[in-house]
């Protein structure tokens, strides 16, 4: 799955988009509240101004009891706490901006107001308590916390499709046993149980599949073992040849119905093999009534190696390749292999309906004697390696190819 579309990249950025813009919101806040507390201190140095020039000709006592009435602490010049730093100049209006006869020190949040005139040294504090929008500070710092929590919350809610989607994808591959149930309350978490609930139904039905087949085909073969020594002790005839034909037919059909049996269950055992190999002994389970070289024309490239269940792959070749020798028009057969694929092709009129109806047990298309399994065992053999089975008709030429890549 491409990065860009995973649901956790697009948690990952709308959390870091919330993130970016709470940000922002705070660093705003923190500008406006400077301003606003520049202001306020630029508003008060103007007061301190206008009352200092109303009480220059008064004595200590009375000026600082008027300091006092506008909250401003009157102090020695020396008095300056160490730590008190200078503030930039006061921002007012050109209409108000006063002469400036002191500097603005801030220790904390505490302002300081310290005269430049030599004649009238003074340092005056401001005992009004500074603004400092504490409320407002602790709902951004709740509102990053309650973020951040959202954030982990769902990303450990969504954490469990990982794992969903690994087993969907081991179900993919044909295996049942697997466990998705989850004992979470989220919607996930139905999702997961409806589909362990699905697979327990599957495995249910496959298991009563199964068990009916074998029934049958334990029932079908003891009638059938007993026709044939039956069949043995009489007189050799028309009609003991048509009995054995129909014994033989019979017997043939039930040992295909078990390897379709067999294939539902069947586990992989997978080796690099030659193709020439593999070809070599699907050829020696057929039975040919001709010379090989007849039959099939071979031309296989060294370096065609699959990964493959040497038995099973084994059966699916030797089905396709049953199939273009008994219908073919003309012989041979060619037979073609590189690295990526191997292509059976043999001459015949085409087909008399759509190739998905011939992969489909039991269907056949003309009446050729045989069960139409063929093609839907090859066909299961080659999903279940995770290859690809490929058809095409030019020419008079039908041509099965199995895609390794």
């Amino acid at each position: 799955m491409p990065r860009r579309a995973s649901i956790f990249f697009k948690l990952n950025l709308l959390f870091a988009l919330a993130l970016l813009t709470l940000a922002l919101l705070f660093g705003l806040f923190r500008v406006t509240a400077m301003h606003m507390e520049e202001r306020r201190e630029t508003l008060r140095g103007m007061e301190l101004g206008r009352l200092l020039h109303h009480t220059r000709a008064q004595d200590a006592a009375v000026r600082a009891a008027a300091l006092s009435e506008a909250q401003f602490s009157l102090l020695e010049s020396h008095a300056l706490p160490p730590g008190a730093k200078e503030m930039p100049p006061l921002r007012v209006t050109k209409a108000e901006r006063p002469r400036p006869f002191f500097t603005l020190y801030a220790d904390g949040n505490t302002y300081y107001f310290r005269s430049r005139l030599s004649r009238d040294p003074f340092l005056v504090r401001d005992d009004r308590p500074a603004e400092r929008f504490a409320g407002m500070q602790l709902i951004f710092a709740l509102l990053l916390a309650g973020l951040v929590t959202l954030y982990v919350l769902m990303r450990r809610s969504l954490l469990p499709l990982r794992d969903l989607h690994a087993q969907i994808r081991r179900f993919a591959q044909g295996e049942l046993d697997i466990d998705t149930s989850s004992i979470r309350k989220d919607e996930i978490a139905a999702i997961a149980n409806e589909f362990n609930d699905a697979l327990g139904q599957l495995r249910r039905l496959r298991a009563s599949r199964q068990l009916f087949l074998r029934n049958v085909m334990h029932e079908l073969k003891t009638p059938l073992t007993k026709g044939k020594l039956a069949l043995a002790m009489m007189e050799a005839g028309e009609q003991t040849a048509y009995l054995d034909r129909l014994f033989t037919r019979m017997d043939e059909l039930i040992n295909r119905l078990a390897e379709i049996e067999k294939l539902e269950s069947a586990r992989l055992l997978r080796r690099p093999v030659a193709v020439a190999a593999l070809v070599e002994k699907a050829i020696a389970h057929l039975y040919l009534s001709r010379p090989q070289g007849e039959v099939f024309r071979i031309a296989l490239a060294a370096n065609a190696t699959p990964d493959v269940d040497e038995n099973l792959f084994v059966s699916a070749l030797s089905n396709l390749l049953d199939n273009a020798a008994k219908y073919a028009d003309t012989l041979p057969v060619t037979v073609t292999a590189d690295g990526s694929e191997l292509c059976i092709a043999n001459a015949g009129p085409p087909f008399e309906r759509d190739i998905a109806d011939y992969l489909q047990p039991f269907s056949r298309g003309r009446n050729t004697g045989g069960f139409g399994l063929g093609l839907s065992i090859a066909d299961t053999i080659v999903r279940l390696h995770g290859f690809t089975m490929t058809y095409t008709y030019t020419e008079g030429m039908h041509r099965f190819c199995i895609r390794f890549t």
